[in-house]
């Protein structure tokens, strides 16, 4: 899959951590009668990475990737990510995901950053400058 994300979401709250890359803005309004096709197209291609972080003390973080490409939705393991100035890289299963980013410089910090904690050591991450 390989995309230019119009749109970079991160969020960190208490209960996880999310990187999303979206090929469309969120700026669409769904009407009711819309079949899965149009939604389908209006949300258009993009990538998810999440980090959930356990309740309890005894359970383990989990890691899981989405995709718009919903056969390729799995859990988050043994994956390599790249990061660039202008693309961000998933090997993943065997699948290979690029995507295309033009972001300002405190975004792109505030993405290292995030990656950095969304990997937490369990794939491979390299930054390249």
């Amino acid at each position: 899959m390989k995309f230019k994300s119009k749109e970079v979401s991160i969020s960190d709250e208490e209960l996880g951590c999310t990187i999303s890359f979206s090929e469309n803005e969120d700026n669409y309004e769904m009407e009711e009668d819309w079949s899965i096709d149009q939604i389908m197209a209006a949300i258009g291609q993009y990538i998810s990475l999440q980090r959930t972080y356990p309740e309890d003390s005894d359970e383990k973080d989990y890691y899981s990737f989405e995709s718009s490409e919903i056969k390729s939705t799995t859990e988050l393991t043994d994956f390599k990510i790249d990061l660039y100035r202008t693309k961000f890289v998933l090997e993943l299963n065997q699948e290979m995901y690029e995507i295309e980013i033009d972001i300002d410089d405190q975004t792109f910090a505030n993405l290292k950053d995030a990656i950095t904690k969304l990997v937490n050591g369990t794939g491979q991450l390299k930054f390249h400058f």
